[in-house]
């Protein structure tokens, strides 16, 4: 069936983020449960606070389709606005303030660009709905590179740091945090870390295989094609058990005490009734629920970690603190 999308006077006045799309219930069921999604199939604007290609931008375009395929919106126009750490799309969400058509893609990478640019827009400014799932960290090479393990790695790094390059996402993100939190690991500092920051994976990807950087640290699924056409050497990933179907050691297999999670959630903008908050609940459970988000979950590699509303708002709390606690005791603030 052909759906018709609404103008966007429509939309904004009175599809999604309005009471009226209560009226249009979908049910979507996730294993043994369902639930009915007030979604009314309504446009949406989904902010990426990070450039095209990473993974940011991968959990949009995922949840463009399967909300586009299902019915639950008419259509999602997708926005990527990279800079400071994830805090220049956090701002322009902050600033879409009682709309309840716009969603923003966030992570743990946008805690730490918080924390590190000291950014005056915070979470405080827009309304948290949703972790969807976690994504994982690659630490990698070129294949021809002389760093054939994370122990080749480390003795490298431990010998003369400031001579390796680490290309990875921007500063504060889960992608530099572990980069200084493994080099901290193997006793020095952080301050040492020869770090250049790059918008996406791919220009992560570019810099290493061009030889500009030494070492990437950045998204799993954004190497994923390079690692298994050989062009890149996996040293090791971010998660703390291994990954199902991928042939790639844990940091802590590898020899290395670590791990870190690079959790993918949705927000909205601040300043929204009950009504609308409801509304993009029911949406993200909605989303989680449809064949489409399952195969994307398994086919990148992420993992189930779906939490909502004031739970998710606790897993925040409690977030915010462990992380201000890293990037402080990393002297990175």
């Amino acid at each position: 069936m052909q759906i018709t999308a609404p103008s966007r006077r429509e939309a904004i006045a009175g599809a999604i983020g309005a009471v009226a799309l209560a009226g249009a219930l979908v049910e979507v069921r996730a294993g043994e449960t369902s639930r009915e999604a007030g979604t009314g199939g309504g446009r949406l604007e989904m902010v990426v606070p990070a450039a095209a290609g990473g993974g940011f931008d991968t959990v949009a375009r995922q949840t463009q389709y399967a909300l586009q395929q299902n019915g639950l919106a008419s259509g999602v126009e997708v926005l990527n606005l990279p800079g400071g750490g994830g805090t220049v799309g956090l701002n322009h969400t902050a600033q879409q303030s009682g709309r309840g058509d716009v969603l923003m893609v966030m992570g743990s990478s946008i805690l730490g660009g918080i924390e590190i640019t000291g950014s005056r827009t915070t979470l405080a400014d827009v309304t948290p709905l949703a972790r969807l799932a976690e994504d994982y960290i690659v630490v990698a090479v070129r294949q021809d590179s002389p760093l054939r393990t994370l122990e080749d790695l480390a003795a490298a790094w431990t010998g003369a740091p400031r001579d390796l390059v680490v290309g990875g996402g921007a500063i504060g993100t889960s992608d530099h945090l572990l980069a200084a939190l493994m080099l901290d690991g193997l006793g020095v500092s952080p301050s040492e870390l020869n770090y250049i920051v790059y918008s996406g994976d791919g220009e992560v990807l570019t810099s290493l295989l061009s030889h500009t950087s030494d070492i990437a640290v950045s998204s799993y699924n954004g190497f994923q094609s390079q690692i298994e056409a050989g062009e890149v050497r996996a040293l090791a990933v971010s998660a703390a058990e291994p990954l199902p179907g991928v042939d790639v050691p844990t940091l802590r297999e590898a020899g290395m005490d670590l791990d870190l999670a690079n959790w993918r959630g949705l927000a909205a903008p601040g300043g929204l009734d009950e009504d609308q908050r409801e509304v993009l609940l029911d949406l993200t459970h909605a989303l989680v629920g449809t064949p489409e988000w399952q195969e994307a979950v398994e086919r990148f590699g992420w993992r189930e970690a779906f939490v909502a509303g004031e739970d998710f708002d606790a897993f925040l709390t409690e977030e915010t603190a462990r992380l201000e606690q890293i990037i402080e005791g990393l002297g990175l603030s």
